[in-house]
């Protein structure tokens, strides 16, 4: 009257254990006679599953929260599929698994894309930035030599309004 039987592998002659790492399990499975409301352990709700899977529309909420045991009905249910279906369903995983692919490899190019006009847009500004700083430098340099020799010519103010530079700076000179 026992649902599951255990074995184990033992030497003939001398009846010593083979192994501890290989058992073998047998399941009565018409002698399980469980109710879904009544599955205490995962072993009863492994077993309802296996004796009802085929009966099953949908994976019960009280089995639910087994995920094997929702993968093994998804696997169920493709059993259950004839071959012209299981060739729909084939295509369309391919197809699904295609554009995720094309996905990822739009989302990458696209990244490589940006980075690269990234970096040249930023080497152009940068450049831009750098001349036009330079060229402010290189004037303002410009002023202040002009400014020093203009300091015995003209007064202080005269000079400002004349270089554009400010009274403090020439007076720093």
């Amino acid at each position: 009257d026992r649902v599951i039987s255990r074995y184990r592998l033992k030497e003939k002659d001398d009846l010593t254990d083979y192994s501890d790492d290989i058992e073998l399990v047998f399941v009565d499975l018409p002698k399980f006679d469980k109710a879904l409301p009544d599955l205490e352990s995962l072993s009863d709700k492994w077993l309802y599953f296996l004796k009802c899977a085929n009966q099953l529309e949908a994976v019960p909420s009280t089995l639910e929260s087994v995920p094997a045991l929702n993968h093994a009905f998804a696997v169920a249910q493709q059993s259950r599929l004839s071959r012209k279906e299981l060739e729909l369903l084939e295509k369309r995983q391919m197809f699904l698994h295609d554009n995720r692919n094309a996905v990822l490899k739009g989302r990458q190019e696209g990244l490589q894309q940006g980075l690269q006009q990234g970096l040249q847009q930023g080497l152009q500004q940068g450049l831009q930035q750098g001349l036009q700083q330079g060229l402010q430098e290189g004037d303002r340099q410009a002023r202040l030599v002009i400014a020093r020799q203009l300091l015995n010519l003209l007064g202080v103010e005269a000079i400002a309004q004349t270089t554009g530079l400010t009274v403090e700076e020439i007076r720093q000179l």
